[in-house]
C-alpha cells in the first residue's frame, strides 16, 4: 500500500488538516467530513439491536417532552442508499393533544455512508421547506449522536410510493419511468415545488447552519467544487485523469451567482412520494445534500444521464421529462426563475462529476465494511464507468 492509499485508509491528523486547508468548505460540511475520517479504520459496522435503539430513542424523545411516551412496533425501513432508517409507532402529546400510534421515522448515520452529511442541516432544511411543499414534519434531532450513539433525527411517517406499482426500476430511483397519464399529473406539481423552493426568500434567521455565498460572485460554484473535490481526495481508490480534468474545467469556468436559492441537491425520481390513485405528491424526501447556492444545480441533477429512462426508444429525464426544453418550460411555467442554458450546462457537468465521485469514491469506500448497505454500494460503484463516458462527452462539447 503506497503512502496516500495508507493515509486514506488510516487518516492522520496532519493529512486531515492539509485536506481541510486545500478544500475549504462550509463549517458544518467540514465537521461531517472530518468526523467521517476520524471514524475510518475502525472495526466493521454492525447494526445495533432493536432493544438498544428503542432505549436510546426513548431517552431522546422523553428529553423533549414533559408527557409520557411509549414506543412500539419498531422495524427496519427499506429504501435509501445512505442512512439507516427505522419506522415505529409513538404514543405522545403533540402541542397538548394526546396522540396514540403515530408512525414515525428514525434516520441514523451508519459508521460510513455514500454521502457524509450533517443531520442539523437536514433538520433545518425540512423545517424551512415545510410551508412550501409536502415535507415530513421533523420532531427531534440528536445532531452529535450523544444520545443515539450516532447522529439521528426523527420525523413523521408519510404514506405514498416512490414508483408506479407495475414499473420495474433499479435502486435509488434509477430506471423509474412514468406513463403519460401519471406524468401529466406529477410534472406540474414537481415543477411547482422546485420553483417555490428556489424562489423562497431566506431570512437572516433562517438556516443558521448554512453558509451564504455572495450574489454577483462565483463563491457558490467554488463552494460546491471544494465540497466534492475534497470527497474525491478522501475516498478515491485509484487516481483518475477524467476526475482531475473535470475539476480543473469547473474551477476555470465557475459561473457567477445571480440569485441565492435553497438547493435540494437530490431533487429527482425516488426522492418524492406520491399517491398512485390520485397522482398527488405526498412528500419530498432526502434533504441531506441541500445547500444555499444556484438553482440550476437542481435542474441539472435531473438532466444527467444516470437518471435517463426510455419510452418507445425515446429518452426521458427521470422518467418525467422528454427533453431539456420540456423540463425548463415546465419549471418556468410553474413560476420558476429564468434558466440560463450556459449555467445549466456547467451544473450538468458538475452533477455528473459529483455522481462519478459518489460511485468510484464514496460508495466503494463506505462499502468496505463500514455500512449496512455494503452490497448495494458496491453495486452502485459500477455506474462510475458509464458516468466517466458522459463526463468525457460533456467536456468535449464544452471546449
Amino acid at each position: 500500500m503506497d503512502e496516500l492509499a495508507s493515509l486514506r485508509a488510516y487518516p492522520t491528523e496532519a493529512w486531515i488538516a492539509d485536506l481541510r486547508l486545500r478544500y475549504p468548505v462550509e463549517p458544518s460540511i467540514d465537521e461531517a467530513l472530518t468526523r467521517k475520517l476520524h471514524k475510518r479504520g475502525q472495526a466493521d459496522y454492525h447494526s445495533p439491536s432493536f432493544d438498544d435503539i428503542e432505549q436510546r430513542l426513548y431517552r431522546l424523545i422523553a428529553a423533549g417532552t414533559d408527557d409520557p411516551i411509549a414506543i412500539r412496533n419498531m422495524r427496519s425501513l427499506t429504501g435509501g442508499a445512505s442512512k439507516e432508517q427505522f419506522v415505529f409507532e409513538l404514543d405522545w402529546s403533540d402541542n397538548g393533544v394526546r396522540r396514540r400510534g403515530d408512525r414515525m421515522v428514525l434516520r441514523c448515520e451508519p459508521a460510513a455512508s455514500i454521502v457524509e452529511t450533517d443531520r442539523r442541516r437536514e433538520f433545518e432544511l425540512m423545517r424551512f421547506a415545510e410551508p412550501l411543499m409536502p415535507v415530513p414534519r421533523v420532531h427531534w434531532i440528536d445532531d452529535d449522536g450523544s444520545v443515539m450513539g450516532t447522529p439521528a433525527l426523527v420525523s413523521a411517517f408519510v404514506t405514498g410510493v416512490q414508483k408506479p406499482s407495475r414499473v420495474a426500476s433499479n435502486v435509488s430511483g434509477m430506471g423509474t419511468h412514468f406513463a403519460k397519464p401519471l406524468r401529466d399529473r406529477l410534472v406540474p406539481q414537481y415543477a411547482r415545488y422546485m420553483a417555490a423552493l428556489h424562489k423562497a426568500p431566506v431570512g437572516p434567521d433562517d438556516l443558521p447552519s448554512f453558509a451564504r455565498p455572495a450574489v454577483g460572485t462565483a463563491e457558490a460554484a467554488e463552494q460546491i467544487v471544494n465540497w466534492w473535490g475534497r470527497c474525491w481526495q478522501e475516498d478515491l481508490f485509484e487516481p483518475s485523469m477524467i476526475a482531475l480534468l473535470t475539476e480543473d474545467w469547473l474551477r476555470r469556468n465557475a459561473p457567477v451567482l445571480d440569485h441565492l436559492s435553497v438547493v435540494h441537491g437530490d431533487f429527482r425520481t425516488g426522492n418524492f412520494l406520491f399517491d398512485e390513485a390520485s397522482g398527488e405528491i405526498t412528500a419530498i424526501l432526502d434533504w441531506e445534500l441541500g445547500y444555499l447556492g444556484d438553482r440550476h444545480a437542481d435542474l441539472a441533477w435531473v438532466l444527467t444521464d444516470l437518471y435517463q429512462t426510455y419510452e418507445d426508444g425515446k429518452p426521458f429525464h427521470c422518467g418525467l421529462f422528454e427533453s431539456t426544453d420540456a423540463f425548463v418550460d415546465a419549471y418556468e411555467a410553474a413560476g420558476g426563475l429564468p434558466i440560463d442554458r450556459r449555467k445549466l450546462a456547467w451544473h450538468k457537468l458538475f452533477c455528473t462529476w459529483k455522481q462519478y465521485i459518489l460511485s468510484l469514491g464514496c460508495a466503494l469506500r463506505a462499502g468496505d465494511g463500514l455500512t449496512h448497505q455494503d452490497v448495494l454500494l458496491s453495486w452502485l460503484s459500477a455506474g462510475g464507468y458509464p458516468i466517466a463516458e458522459s463526463l468525457r462527452l460533456q467536456l468535449e462539447a464544452a471546449v
